[in-house]
């Protein structure tokens, strides 16, 4: 018996036998994915909620912050003492101890801390007489700001 030498050539017809599967294959998942796609929305169509009557969004209205200290500086202009009370200047010392009053009347707690920054220009008399004007008025800590 004798071995062959050389390979035998696939016809043509072979070729044509070995894709036909390959083509039925992709054909039956065209046909899936088309039956598939059937159901679902088109994405045009997709239901939303829109708010009514523009573009602008509602904000929630701000919220006034909380004094968490009462913060007086005590500074010397001239001949006279001035006090600055978180941020609002009282020229007249006679003023600050009406203002305290009032901050007490507003509804500010006896326990908010009161800090006293005094210049080193002020007269120690005007420190005492505003820590006593605060202890008048019903603040129960006070405190001094120490300096650099």
């Amino acid at each position: 018996m004798r071995i062959p030498t050389s390979h035998r050539h696939a016809d043509a017809g072979t070729i044509d036998q070995a894709m036909t599967p390959m083509i039925d294959v992709v054909f039956l998942l065209l046909i899936f994915f088309v039956c598939a796609s059937v159901g679902q929305t088109a994405d045009a169509l997709l239901p939303t909620e829109l708010a009514a009557g523009g573009i602008a969004a509602e904000l929630p209205p701000i919220e006034p912050q909380e004094i968490e200290r009462l913060w007086m500086k005590l500074l010397r202009q001239g001949d006279q003492t001035v006090a600055e009370l978180n941020g609002t200047v009282h020229p007249n010392l006679d003023d600050v101890s009406a203002v305290l009053v009032g901050l007490q009347d507003a509804g500010v707690t006896a326990e908010m801390p009161v800090v006293l920054d005094v210049g080193s220009e002020v007269p120690m008399g005007d420190a005492i007489r505003v820590y006593d004007e605060c202890l008048t008025a019903g603040f129960t800590t006070i405190n001094f700001a120490a300096g650099k």
